[in-house]
Order: C-alpha cells, then structure tokens, then sequence
C-alpha cells in the first residue's frame, strides 16, 4: 500500500493505493486551513500518515504531488504560486524524519501525471512526454521509466513553449481560463453570430466540445485551433526529447477525439519521415484520481530504481 497525497491550491487529497492503481480510502483538507505555515502544513501530513498506519500496517511510502518547482533532490518545495508561505519548506526530510522505514518521495504535480500513465494509463510506453492540458498546461518526459528532471530539476514545462500565430507560451492559448477568452472574443465576431454557443450564458470548455459534438462549426473549429497549437508544441518536443509518443490528459483532453486529428496532421508539415513514421499521439489511460494515483507512482518508480 501507498499513501499518495495530492496538494493543491484549494484541497489536500489523501488515498491510500494500491499497486494495481486502485484507490482504497481517501479524505480531504482545506489547503488554506493547513498552509498558513509550514509546521501546520507538515503537522497535517504527519498525523494523517500516522492515522493511516495504524489501519494498514503493509503501507510502504509516502508519495507527494505538488504545484511548483522543486529542489534538485526533490526534497524542498522552492517556489509555488499558490503556496507561497510554505515556499523554502523541506518537506520529504521532516516526513522522513517521522516515518524512516518508507519511502517518502515528492514531484511536481505534472510529472506525477505522468508518473501515473507509465504504470496506470495502459498504454505499455516507456518513453514519452505527457501534455496535461488543465487550467493551466503541464507536463512531463519520460525516458526509460524515469523522470527526465534537467539540469535543475523543473524540466518538462511544456506551457511555457511558445507557440501559435501570437508566440504566446502554450498555456496563454490552452489553458482553461484563456481557452474560454478566446471563444467568447471570437463569439463577438459577426462570422460566429450563428454559432449555438451564443445562446449560452456561462461559457465553459465543456459547453464548447458538446457544442462541437452537436456538429457547430464555430466549436469545432476551436478544437481544430487547439490541434494546430498542439501539434506545432509536439515538434519541438520530439526533436528536443527524441520521444515519439505524446500522452494528452487534463480536462481539455477531454475533446482528444476533436483535437487530436488536427495536432497529427500540423506536426507532420514540420516532421522529417524519422519522427513521422514513429508517431503516436494517445489519450491519458488514467481517469479519475490522477493527482493520487500519481503521487503513488512515485514510491513505485522509486522502488523501481
């Protein structure tokens, strides 16, 4: 058994995984309650390590996912946005400190997303690169089963390739939030007034991809714009990573069917035949839970070593 815990900026999730992938038990905490400082932070990790211990006495590690860049040995959280008070915070060596016989291994959230393809997506890949496109755009590399890190640790940002007919970084395009800005400008386009979407108050991606699926032409050209986005983002990580398998998850991902055509066709304009041949373009295999179950991965990729 695996605790894997999932830290973000609203909730803290806690499930204790198996090593088929299957969540046994989970619960939640308030981030803002228990991130007012570090020791109220790791004071809530501990005791609800401690609680879960008593219950399953086979638990082998602790794996963390988080937002934000990392130190080069994993163990301190240097920089996250929405967490800034707990910035600078040596996390792992604290949990260390209180559980030594277990693993204790904590990756940014994005990476731990891909984490979790390689040993739960289905997919039996051992080297590719993972697009989590959530409210913002996330990624990670894998490379023989392992996390490619970088020279200081926070490689794999894949948001912040710059991309599109405004070099803007992916995630200024893709991301949730600026997704919908797009639309909604170009709904105001008199070319778009006849668009089913108009007659929608609250504009969500959701609402643009069943729109999409209802066959509106404006909706789907907007996943055909994110395939053009993707694709052109695909190139230069196959040429920069050598990888030919590109993983797409995140809410987004879930119009992959409205997109992926599109990504395929504009990343083989700019391909060489070496890269085209080999390419694979694949929805994420995990579905639900994927910030637990990839913080569980950790420990196993660890043990893997």
């Amino acid at each position: 058994m695996i605790l894997g815990i999932d830290i973000g900026g609203t909730t803290i999730k806690f499930g204790i995984v198996n090593n088929k992938g299957e969540i046994l038990e989970t619960e939640r905490h308030d981030t803002l309650l228990y991130s007012k400082t570090p020791k109220d932070f790791i004071g809530l990790l501990i005791k609800v390590a401690k609680k879960y211990a008593t219950k399953y006495s086979d638990i082998i590690g602790i794996g963390i996912g988080i937002p934000g860049q990392l130190s080069l040995d994993r163990n301190i959280l240097i920089q996250a946005n929405n967490l800034g008070t707990l910035n600078g915070t040596d996390v792992v060596p604290q949990l260390k400190a209180a559980f030594p016989k277990w693993v204790i291994r904590m990756e940014n959230d994005a990476n731990c997303t891909a984490l979790g393809e390689l040993y739960f997506g289905g997919h039996n890949a051992n080297d590719f690169v993972m697009i989590a496109l959530g409210t913002g755009v996330g990624g990670g590399v894998i490379a023989n089963r392992k996390l490619f890190l970088g020279s200081k640790g926070n490689a794999g940002e894949v948001g912040f390739l710059v991309v599109g007919p405004e070099r803007r970084v992916l995630e200024n395009y893709i991301g949730q939030r600026r997704l919908v800005a797009y639309v909604l400008e170009e709904l105001n386009k008199p070319q778009n007034s006849t668009s089913s979407l108009q007659k929608q108050d609250d504009i969500t991606v959701e609402k643009v991809y069943n729109a999409a699926k209802a066959g509106d032409k404006f909706a789907i050209e907007i996943f055909e714009f994110v395939g053009e986005l993707i694709g052109e983002t695909m190139v230069g990580l196959m040429h920069a990573f050598d990888i030919t398998t590109i993983i797409i998850g995140g809410g987004v991902g879930k119009a992959f069917e409205l997109f992926a055509p599109n990504a395929i066709k504009t990343a083989k304009k700019y391909l060489s035949p070496y890269y085209a041949n080999d390419l694979q373009l694949l929805p994420a295999g995990c579905k639900a839970d994927t910030g637990l179950v990839g913080a569980a991965s950790l420990v196993l990729n660890d043990i893997e070593k």
